[in-house]
């Protein structure tokens, strides 16, 4: 009786086995190869005629090495030409109405004279040291900025003496900064003495643009990676000194040209 039970279990785990077995994978179908496009079908005319053959569409012809293929759009038509950007800075930009002309002398005796402006007519911001307080005013209330330095110093480049330690060594090289002290005067005679940053937009008579800037601190320290010169080998700090706010400079003959001379006076015969 026993022998009759193993069997049956031998009988029953063969079973499991078998049914345990992974089956194996389908095989993909392959994928098609590509049906080129089949021509049109001729036409009865086309086929009574002697010789006739189905009309085949002409190919586009592809430009040649001097030609440029015009560019197509999302439907696929010729793309219309588009006209070229227009830059608001070039030389014969119009100038907004609230520019005033001035005149810029720089520290290094550079002077340009043209058409100055803020963006958006922006006011200018000093702090008033008097008053301790920000105050902002529009160039056309102005009639001279002057700029001087207040403190003009040589920062010297230096290191750790060691590792961990707290001592410093410093080095021959190093950088020139310099703050600057603003005075603006306003056309009725009123100054403000103060802390001044701003940027505006110089045109000069050529028509050609220029920012100018006006700094509370300038330093000409080099970027990471360059070193720092000695002091001997420091170019100056080059800022604006002073902004007088004239028109005499475009009363001025242009060059190569001499001014009109004054009308004589006619005798008054009677």
């Amino acid at each position: 009786m026993s022998k009759r039970w193993w069997g049956f279990a031998f009988v029953a785990l063969a079973a499991l086995a078998t049914a345990g077995e992974a089956e194996p994978p389908t095989p993909r179908p392959k994928p098609k190869a590509k049906e080129e496009p089949s021509l049109p079908a001729p036409t009865d005319d086309e086929l009574d005629k002697p010789g006739g053959k189905p009309i085949v569409p002409s190919p586009t012809p592809l430009p040649g090495p001097d030609e440029k293929a015009a560019p197509e759009d999302d439907k696929g038509g010729a793309q219309k030409t588009r006209p070229e950007h227009v830059n608001p800075f070039r030389e014969r930009a119009a100038l907004p109405k609230y520019a005033r002309p001035a005149r810029i002398t720089y520290s290094d005796q550079r002077v340009l004279e043209g058409h100055v402006w803020a963006r958006a007519d922006k006011p200018l911001r000093i702090y008033n040291r008097a008053e301790r307080a920000h105050q902002d005013y529009f160039l056309a209330d102005l009639q001279r900025i002057e700029v001087k330095p207040e403190i003009e110093e040589f920062e010297r480049d230096w290191r750790w003496k060691n590792q961990g330690s707290s001592e410093k060594v410093y080095l021959d090289t190093g950088y020139l900064w310099a703050q600057f002290l603003t005075t603006i005067t306003l056309r009725d005679g009123t100054s403000v003495v103060g802390d001044c940053v701003g940027q505006f937009t110089l045109q000069l008579l050529d028509g050609q643009r220029e920012n100018w800037v006006l700094y509370k601190k300038l330093n000409n320290r080099q970027p990471a990676g360059v070193p720092n010169k000695k002091r001997d080998e420091q170019p100056p700090l080059v800022y604006i000194k002073t902004v007088e706010f004239t028109d005499d400079f475009l009363k001025k003959p242009e060059p190569g040209k001499a001014p009109a001379p004054p009308s004589a006076p006619t005798a008054d015969h009677r």
